[in-house]
């Protein structure tokens, strides 16, 4: 759009925004544009951008735009609030978990490294018993230590 203002542009974007959600609810074709995002259904960006020819910034940006989607997506798909507090229940007991899994982890990598020191110096005695046996068996007498 050459000689328009970026308000201006702003302004066509969201009029072409609310001209394809009246079109959208006029057709009822609106399931057809439905995309999956964490557990909610939204409006394909990258559809709407590509029909409605602009940029996927203005999707970002434009808080017109970002209204008006919302707002369909709402009436819509049903996008209801609390399901961001569900995520974010679901995060914080993800992240309780990975917090446990990751003390578990540390508390047997330290149990590991005490089973392994123990078991070098138990095979340094085995090796110690072994030389004192072998003497045994061949003098018949125990070594002095």
């Amino acid at each position: 759009m050459k000689g328009v203002s970026g308000q201006e542009a702003g302004a066509n974007n969201a009029q072409k925004v609310r001209e394809w959600v009246a079109e959208r609810d006029l057709y009822e074709d609106y399931m057809e544009y439905r995309n999956e995002v964490n557990g909610e259904y939204k409006i394909n960006r990258s559809t709407l951008v590509a029909e409605l020819d602009f940029s996927r910034s203005v999707v970002n940006q434009n808080r017109t735009v970002k209204d008006l989607l919302a707002e369909a997506e709402l009436r819509w798909y049903g996008v209801k609030e609390e399901s961001s507090e569900a995520h974010k229940a679901a995060r914080e007991r993800s992240e309780k978990k990975t917090a446990k899994r990751t003390a578990d982890v540390s508390k047997l990598e330290d149990e590991l490294a005490k089973l392994k020191a123990e078991n070098a110096e138990l095979r340094k005695q085995l090796r110690r018993f072994e030389a004192m046996d072998e003497i045994i068996q061949k003098s018949g007498m125990a070594p002095r230590l």
